[in-house]
């Protein structure tokens, strides 16, 4: 009788836990969880200011329809001033490198009235190419003092031997990451991010995050950056830029960029 009633006691705890287990699992559960824990949304901008008395206008009119979607710089400057190009023809263009905290909230920020009125202050006043992208977790490394490399790839061709090569890259890119304590933003497959302005030559879009320029930039002095450029140099087409992290409240205008 007393093993008989441990065996039943013991068969309600299974299910029990059995029905647990099916409650977090179950669709309402996980999208509950998502939503309480949302990946961070990103733009990457890069752009060549022809007008600077407009673009100052324009950058002007930004921290307030920032602020309302909870938004903020992580890395904005031009070559010189806390950009510095490492490969590709963009020598002369400027990065910014913006947060929100959801991928949504980044087409909120886009899309959205308030900025659709901004951007046109800045109509014939340079050239910019503008991409979103999705986190992959908490942001991991941020603010003044944190260090960001922003790699754009793409193959030339379809041939097997540059997508060989384009995916060799990037798994040198992130195995150098790892290796020398940065940690990937975002994921680094083909195609995982939205074009919002101008032309996209490029079909994969990876930033990476240290906590301080220093140990970015002896990745960038390691065997593994070198490997990771010669690949991409095989794949096809690549521009790569170092940017210096910011403290949140970095405004946009401090930047002119030529």
């Amino acid at each position: 009788m007393v093993l008989k009633t441990a065996a039943s006691v013991f068969g309600f705890r299974l299910l029990a836990m059995g029905l647990a287990v099916s409650a977090l699992l179950s669709p309402h559960h996980l999208a509950a969880e998502t939503a309480t824990n949302p990946n961070p949304g990103y733009l990457i901008v890069v752009g060549k200011t022809t007008d600077r008395a407009k673009i100052g206008a324009y950058a002007a009119s930004l921290p307030p329809i920032y602020a309302s979607l909870d938004g903020n710089y992580l890395a904005i400057g031009a070559p010189g001033r806390g950009v510095t190009w490492l490969e590709g023809p963009w020598t002369d263009r400027s990065v910014i490198f913006a947060k929100f905290p959801t991928r949504a909230g980044a087409d909120a920020f886009w899309w959205g009235e308030a900025y659709r009125t901004a951007i046109r202050k800045r109509d014939n006043a340079g050239v910019f190419s503008v991409v979103a992208i999705e986190g992959t977790g908490p942001t991991p490394f941020e603010g003044a003092g944190a260090g960001f490399l922003i790699v754009m790839t793409g193959p030339t061709g379809k041939g097997a031997a540059e997508q060989e090569a384009s995916e060799r890259a990037a798994a040198s890119l992130i195995e150098g990451v790892k290796r020398s304590g940065g940690q990937l933003v975002n994921s680094p497959g083909i195609g995982q991010f939205t074009p919002m302005e101008g032309d996209t030559v490029f079909d994969r879009f990876v930033v990476a995050a240290w906590s301080s320029l220093a140990a970015r930039d002896t990745y960038l002095a390691s065997a593994d950056a070198a490997e990771a450029k010669r690949l991409r140099a095989l794949a096809g087409i690549s521009a790569v830029a170092s940017a210096n992290g910011v403290p949140r409240n970095q405004a946009p205008t401090a930047v002119s960029p030529k």
